[in-house]
């Protein structure tokens, strides 16, 4: 047992609420700065702290000095990475992402999504006829076909009832290849329990779906679909893209 004093722990993470809220974008804006920025706000502390008295004192009582500037050295800049699909090579931008051309490209080796199993509350059908949509509209850029799924449409959005209806319909079919899952909250019991039977105990390539990703504007419904997409076709066996760096 470990025992913890908790005037001395802090907890971690961001609650519910706050992922919920602007919080989380605020904090990838905090992260995703660009080295020139780093350097301006490294330096504008620098200053604060020489022009503040009791800062100054307080590093003096310790015998610190800290320099008006950052220490500069001679970096080395790597040449960008060919990124090579089937039928076409590129750059990736600055930001080093190329989203938006694996989502417009074929990939190097495309994987259809041929006799797969759609399982989904009933609340939610008429969510997976758009998803279905999107996927059979969004997946030809990238090379892939995706068929007519086996439907399994549950009455509730029990654990148990996730599992079973899994369960029932991986045997009685022939050979699912893949299993897509559509679950109304980000509920991670229910995420678990269908990795689990998908891994463990019934092994089959498994996609599980927020309902919440899925709303919300056509263009980023759009998004998480091509993303999804690209998962899957990894799960399934295929490849995304490669670059020229030799073994």
């Amino acid at each position: 047992m470990v025992v913890l004093v908790p005037e001395l722990t802090f907890l971690t993470g961001l609650s519910d609420l706050q992922k919920k809220s602007r919080a989380v974008k605020e904090v990838m804006w905090e992260m995703m700065q660009s080295p020139r920025q780093h350097y301006l706000r490294l330096t504008s502390l620098l200053q604060q702290i020489r022009d503040s008295p009791e800062a100054s004192q307080e590093l003096e009582r310790w015998g610190l000095h800290l320099d008006t500037d950052i220490w500069r050295t001679q970096g080395h800049i790597l040449p960008s990475e060919r990124i090579n699909l089937r039928h076409h090579s590129f750059f990736p931008e600055e930001d080093l992402s190329w989203h938006r051309e694996v989502t417009k490209e074929v990939s190097i080796s495309a994987i259809s999504m041929t006799s797969w199993l759609l399982v989904y509350p009933k609340r939610l059908q008429q969510l997976a006829k758009d998803l279905l949509a999107a996927l059979k509209s969004t997946c030809g850029a990238m090379g892939m076909q995706v068929g007519e799924p086996t439907v399994q449409e549950l009455r509730d959005e029990r654990i148990e009832s996730y599992v079973k209806s899994i369960r029932s319909s991986l045997g009685s079919q022939e050979k699912v290849k893949l299993l897509v899952c559509i679950t109304p909250r980000n509920r991670d019991d229910v995420y678990g329990a269908i990795k689990k039977l998908c891994c463990v105990q019934v092994p089959v390539p498994s996609q599980v779906i927020n309902a919440q990703s899925l709303m919300g504007h056509p263009a980023k419904i759009r998004s998480v679909v091509q993303k999804v997409l690209l998962q899957i076709n990894c799960k399934l066996g295929g490849q995304l893209w490669g670059v020229d760096i030799p073994l």
